[in-house]
């Protein structure tokens, strides 16, 4: 008595933690947590510096989302969490289920006894004759009316020997359920690989250099071998009349032990990969570049043409001072091109500085406060490309994985299990005549099965 009453109350608690972990309502709730927290994580950027974070939270609020998880939101422990839990209920649903799917394959149903045929929605019940064909050449007759996996049972009947035939296609269809909880923790393993070992970074590469490695993102910036060379042999950018950047492009070319072995222009969204790390074009800059000017006297009318470095102080002749442009703005106040100017006249006048625009020279001739302005010409400008760098050695196991899926939804919706039985046996209301019942019944897509039943019947009823 004391054995029974301990083993109860273990069984019954094991049964509810079971039922708990495959429950539906517990996929439903995981997955809406899942797209929650994803949306979270597409609407604040991840794993980014923390100058770039406090340019649009205070200090506060960083550190709550810091402390949260909400920055480097995929590698959280309660991320990883909601995955495992989400996997836990794949794995407990799918194993409380396939014993009874397991029975299609291990134990098919081959006689068609009374139970069966009362609970048959597809049936049809022949009148009974003297004669019908001969049960054993009734088998290769049944497999040329439907090619299915036909099989033959003799069996003894209260009223005599009865022959059931049982025929059927598609049972393999009934684990696409499984195919598709089993592509789910494929693509759970392959992003789980891809978090461990995978690699995701940044580097910036101006325009005929050379990079060796690149910088992971975060506040620790970390320096990573590539074991070859990447070369940014040019950049091209274009933009709309209003100044906004409207495409770019880069010229990379790949060196592995000083030998060329790859070149590809790449673009938004068409990358170069390459022993395993793929670059994306993501950003471009600007530096330096030669700028032409004009440097305007007001009193002597006298102008200067100037060529000089961005960020290089260039010595006038005479006593005319220094002249330096700080920085180049591709679309400065949406005004288009424009640099800033540090003048030092040299004459005890102050320095000062001034915004000089490309597309309109007679800006600074209007600010009659300086004796001198200068007009904007030209740039020799050179760029940097911005490349995303990735490497994730799991991409290969999450394709797999939802190659899977997709396979295992189509067997899932559009595949079924399709059975037929016909029985052989003496005629209820009279044992001496033999009565042909014949009865079918599919998991999915029923109407269609029906319609291909009734189109059976009517060739067994033409048999002589």
């Amino acid at each position: 008595m004391t054995e029974k009453k301990n083993v109860k109350p273990k069984s019954l608690a094991t049964g509810r933690i079971t039922a708990f972990f495959a429950s539906l309502k517990l996929t439903i709730f995981l997955l809406i947590l899942l797209a929650l927290v994803s949306i979270i994580g597409t609407v604040i950027p991840q794993n980014q510096m923390p100058a770039e974070y406090l340019k649009f939270y205070k200090e506060s609020t960083y550190t709550t989302l810091k402390a949260i998880g909400f920055l480097d939101m995929y590698h959280s422990w309660w991320f990883v969490l909601i995955l495992a839990l989400l996997a836990l209920n794949l794995i407990v649903c799918s194993l409380k289920h396939f014993p009874r799917t397991w029975r299609f394959f291990a134990k098919p149903t081959r006689l068609l006894d009374r139970d069966l045929e009362k609970a048959a929605n597809l049936i049809w019940h022949s009148p009974g004759k003297k004669k019908w064909p001969e049960p054993a050449g009734l088998l290769p007759q049944l497999k040329t009316l439907w090619p299915g996996k036909w099989c033959l049972t003799e069996h003894q009947g209260e009223r005599g020997p009865e022959f059931h035939y049982a025929g059927e296609k598609g049972c393999w269809s009934r684990l696409g359920y499984y195919f598709v909880h089993l592509s789910i923790l494929v693509i759970f393993a392959g992003g789980i690989i891809g978090s461990l070992f995978g690699v995701k970074g940044f580097v910036n590469i101006p325009e005929g250099e050379k990079v060796s490695s690149f910088y992971t993102y975060g506040a620790q910036q970390t320096s990573i071998a590539l074991g070859y060379q990447v070369e940014c042999r040019d950049f091209t950018v274009e933009f709309y009349e209003s100044g906004r950047p409207k495409e770019y492009s880069s010229d990379l070319a790949i060196y592995d032990d000083g030998k060329l072995v790859k070149e590809k222009r790449i673009e938004v969204n068409h990358p170069l990969s390459y022993k395993g790390f793929t670059f994306y074009q993501s950003s471009y800059g600007a530096y330096g570049g030669a700028v032409e000017l004009e440097l305007n006297f007001r009193e002597s009318g006298l102008v200067l043409p100037l060529k000089l470095e961005v960020g290089k102080p260039l010595r006038l002749p005479e006593k005319w001072g220094w002249i330096e442009v700080l920085k180049y703005d591709e679309n400065y106040m949406r005004m288009g091109p424009a640099v800033m100017v540090l003048r030092d006249p040299g004459n005890g006048v102050k320095p000062y500085r001034f915004q000089v625009f490309q597309r309109y020279p007679k800006f600074g001739e209007q600010n009659s406060k300086t004796g001198e302005f200068c007009v904007f010409k030209d740039i020799e400008q050179r760029y940097y490309t911005g490349l995303q760098v990735n490497k994730d050695p799991g991409v290969w196991i999450v394709w797999l994985g939802c190659i899977m899926m997709i396979l295992g939804l189509f067997v899932a919706f559009f595949m079924s299990h399709r059975r037929l039985w016909l029985r052989l046996a003496p005629a209820n209301d009279n044992p001496e005549r033999l009565e042909l019942v014949f009865v079918g019944n599919a998991n999915k897509n029923q109407p269609a099965f029906a319609a291909e039943f009734q189109e059976l019947v009517k060739k067994i009823k033409a048999w002589k």
